[in-house]
């Protein structure tokens, strides 16, 4: 899916509305992006291709549903032509992992949790 500059005009507003209300510095949105500032200000400006992963791990740091407030994504649940993608998950255990396992969309990590010596 390709995102249009309306897209970008919503989730640039949408992160100045965000900025005002939480008292974030672009600096501190980029890091939790994992961007550098340059990058994350290049997608708002439009110097750079918005990005599926870019929009999942905005919208999830902001709390909103993209479907929500993305003119094209909405459209595109609305003619049924929506389409998968692949989203990747980062785990960090304070342990060694033993068993991992998966039932469904259900994800079961056996761990022994190792403590930390001070």
């Amino acid at each position: 899916m390709q995102y249009t500059e309306k897209d970008r005009r919503v989730l640039h507003d949408t992160w100045m509305s965000y900025k005002a209300k939480m008292r974030i510095t672009q600096i501190e949105m980029a890091k939790k992006l994992e961007l550098t500032q340059l990058e994350f200000s290049d997608i708002l400006r439009g110097d750079s291709v918005i990005r599926h992963q870019f929009v999942n791990d905005f919208c999830g740091i902001l709390n909103i549903d993209p479907v929500l407030i993305l003119p094209s994504l909405r459209e595109a649940v609305q003619k049924g032509s929506l389409v998968n993608s692949i989203v990747k998950n980062t785990f960090i255990f304070d342990g060694e992992i033993k068993k991992v396992t998966y039932v469904g969309n259900q994800l079961i990590v056996e761990y022994e949790h190792i403590p930390s010596v001070s």
